[in-house]
Parts: structure tokens; sequence; C-alpha cells
């Protein structure tokens, strides 16, 4: 589920994305439409107008999104892989200083993170780069570091059926891989900062949860 104001968004196994009255929890009159499989991953951009909604059939489709009405209005459609389900998307509205384009990070079971440029205002994907990780069965996610785009460089973060946390730096030409944390005995699942990024937490397919401390310099 994603909120955007005070409508929250649901995808559901029937196909569906619905947006819902947070008031009454009744679905909006035109705010649903249909996708091609199981919504399994969805992403709004910061000014919350578009949305991005992936499926179990490798797709991710963009929706404009109508804030006053509830509105959704399907826009494009991009194939990532058919057949290679979209576990995770996350938005981001530029990446770093050096890269001020809006990108959107996505997971699907294709053993790579995908790194995608937003090119247009109806939410058209353009491939940017992708970095090797451990994902072909598991509904593993990833997320953009909080704070990259105050710094230096632009570290995702990712969850691997290698039972591992990677850390890539999506502006580095060469040797991406900046860090990989190792303590899971299963895949790893999920991965989320708090908001200085001073804590990670990553969860594993066990149901066990490590919280990490960054070290202080």
């Amino acid at each position: 589920m994603m909120v955007c104001g005070s409508h929250p968004q649901v995808g559901n196994a029937k196909h569906n994305v619905h947006v819902m009255n947070i008031s009454t929890g009744k679905k909006v009159k035109g705010g649903s439409s249909k996708l091609t499989g199981r919504v399994l991953a969805l992403s709004f951009d910061a000014p919350g107008r578009l949305l991005w909604a992936g499926d179990d059939r490798g797709s991710v489709f963009s929706f404009l999104f109508d804030m006053a009405t509830g509105k959704l209005t399907k826009a494009k459609r991009l194939v990532v892989h058919e057949g290679s389900p979209v576990t995770s998307i996350s938005a981001r509205s530029w990446v770093s200083r050096e890269a001020r384009d809006p990108s959107l990070l996505i997971n699907t079971c294709l053993n790579k993170l995908l790194l995608y440029r937003v090119v247009d205002n109806e939410g058209t994907l353009q491939l940017k780069r992708s970095f090797p990780i451990e994902q072909s069965s598991h509904p593993v996610r990833s997320i953009f570091c909080p704070l990259m785009s105050f710094r230096q460089g632009a570290c995702v973060v990712t969850g691997s059926e290698d039972m591992c946390v990677h850390f890539f730096d999506v502006e580095r030409a060469a040797k991406a891989a900046v860090n990989k944390l190792q303590g899971h005995s299963a895949p790893v699942l999920d991965v989320s900062f708090n908001c200085d990024e001073s804590l990670l937490a990553s969860s594993d397919a066990s149901g066990m949860v490590i919280v990490w401390r960054r070290e202080q310099k």
C-alpha cells in the first residue's frame, strides 16, 4: 500500500490497483485500473503526480494521479522482462548533484538490480545501469539511501538471495559495489534506513531482523 495525501493506493492479487478514500474505506470513482498480473510493488514520485506499479509478469505501469479527485489514468507500460516478477520499486526525484534526473530503482527476478531514468512527465523509463545481485525467486527489495543527495556519490542498498546486504554507488563507472554486510543465514528480503542513516534494518526469509549501526568516523 502507498499513501498520497488522503488517498491510499493498494494493489491486489486480482491484477487491480485501487485508490481508496481513507475516511470511508471505499474505492474512489475513477481510481481503479487493471494490470497484466498480480500487483507486487507500488511507488510514487515525490510530488505525488506519478504512480508506478509492478506485477508478477514482469511489467511496470505508470499512472497519472489527480490528488484532488483520486483519479488514476494509465500512461505507460514497460516490460522489464517477460515472466520475471517485479518485487520492488523505489522512486527518487534526483539521485545526486551529478545525476539530477528522476530515477526508479527496480528489483526483478533477473539476478540484477536495475536503475532507470524517468524521461518524461508520463513516467516513461529508460535503463541507466544494472548491478549484479542474486535474485531468482524471492521478493527482494531495495532502497535509495535517504541522504545520498547531500554528499559525493549516490548509494543504493538491496537485499539478495546470497544472504548479504549489498551497497552500490550508482555514479561509479567501475567497481560500483562499495560494501557488503554479512550476518544473515537466509535470503535477505528487505532493507530500511532510519532518517539520518545511522541505523539500517534488514530482514530475511527465516524471519530474522538485524539492525546495523553505522560506524562513527
